[in-house]
């Protein structure tokens, strides 16, 4: 851009874009020239101005770790528990009853497989479906009382923990909810459907699967408890878990 010159009050001003600078008239060439070369230099500084800061890309979140699964094509071991007495078919094949709500598959083939409970009340069906069956593996499976199918563990075939059966008097557990729910212990419902506590006896010592569902809403939360033996136990279930409140011994 040239600069633009005008007079004022004796002085001549040098306007370059948003920069002004004022020299005497009576200033020589070379200082009017310095002049206008620091006004170039202002104006070219304000007008680029200062470069916007590069925004840091968002941090990359890790990839969510797949399953565990066992060497490709291996048959897995699956085992199916209910919340009421139930048969259970994988494939059309009958499995092996370890207990009236508990049955166990061997040699399954993985990938999707057909899967059919019934049982309950006039031998309703409980589930008819399929379930994605992870190659050699150990898959503990559970089937709610809203015909929901649920993987609920898997290990690898070889690696599964050694359950030393415990020993010792079976023992109470007692689990409490701010509100009306249902409680089912190794996959088996307890007590009544809609209560606020239920109360559980002759349990035999050792660890339990416990699962509490609330009658409002769909929430649902598990845990393993460890149960002493010849104990009563407390436990209280809320929407944020399931905890042991207290434990002293049984009463005789």
């Amino acid at each position: 851009m040239a600069p633009l010159s005008r007079r004022v009050d004796g002085e001549q001003g040098v306007t370059v874009g948003q920069g002004r600078f004022t020299v005497s008239r009576k200033a020589s060439a070379a200082m009017r020239l310095a002049a206008v070369v620091a006004v170039l230099v202002t104006s070219s500084a304000l007008a680029q101005g200062t470069p916007a800061a590069q925004a840091k890309p968002p941090a990359s979140k890790p990839a969510a770790a797949k399953p565990a699964e066992g060497a490709a094509g291996t048959p897995s071991t699956v085992i199916v528990r209910c919340t009421d007495d139930c048969t259970v078919k994988i494939d059309g094949k009958s499995g092996v009853r370890q207990a009236a709500n508990n049955w166990e598959f061997k040699d399954v083939q993985p990938g999707q497989r057909r899967v059919d409970a019934t049982g309950g009340f006039l031998n309703r069906s409980l589930y008819g479906g399929f379930a994605d069956i992870p190659a050699g593996m150990k898959v503990q499976v559970q089937i709610d009382g809203s015909k929901r199918l649920t993987i609920t563990e898997r290990t690898p075939l070889g690696q599964e923990k050694e359950v030393k059966p415990a020993t010792g008097e079976p023992s109470m557990l007692t689990v409490r909810c701010p509100k009306q729910c249902s409680v089912s212990i190794d996959g088996l419902r307890k007590g009544a459907a809609n209560s606020q506590v239920v109360a559980v006896r002759d349990l035999p010592p050792g660890e339990h699967d416990i699962e509490v569902k609330f009658v409002l809403g769909t929430k649902m939360v598990r845990t393993k408890l460890n149960i002493p033996a010849a104990s009563e136990v407390f436990a209280t279930a809320t929407e944020g878990g399931i905890s042991i409140t207290n434990t002293k011994p049984l009463a005789k």
